[in-house]
């Protein structure tokens, strides 16, 4: 997993995973230990007034904690990553049994070990 598209789609593929260990062994392969999270949810899963969910085992229980919610989501990639000099973005589909596919977009950052570093979710509606 040498290229930021393969690990953009890892890093999606944890999502779609259902146990902390399942969850936390994709992030490893595909995050810097000192990634950071938002979208507009964030503050349902933490108390940070920054908003920000920091580190790998932090966003494993927000990955957890959304399961929990939704236990039946799936996500996937819609759009192959556009990228350049450490930022990029794709859009991806959120499907949830009996709904129309819901889609958003993510920005991210990543090191020049094409590790992500940081990612901003923007959900839909």
């Amino acid at each position: 997993m040498k290229n930021i598209t393969d690990k953009i789609s890892r890093y999606l593929s944890a999502w779609n995973e259902k146990t902390t260990e399942s969850v936390k062994a994709a992030f490893l392969e595909c995050c810097a230990p000192e990634i950071t999270f938002t979208d507009r949810e964030v503050s349902t899963y933490t108390d940070d007034p920054d908003r920000l969910i920091k580190g790998i085992d932090e966003l494993t229980d927000l990955v957890i904690a959304s399961v929990a919610k939704i236990p039946s989501y799936t996500f996937s990639i819609l759009t192959t990553p556009q990228y350049f000099d450490g930022h990029g973005l794709y859009s991806w589909g959120l499907q949830i049994p009996g709904q129309e596919v819901k889609v958003g977009w993510d920005y991210f950052q990543y090191n020049a070990e094409n590790m992500i570093t940081s990612i901003v979710g923007f959900l839909p509606e």
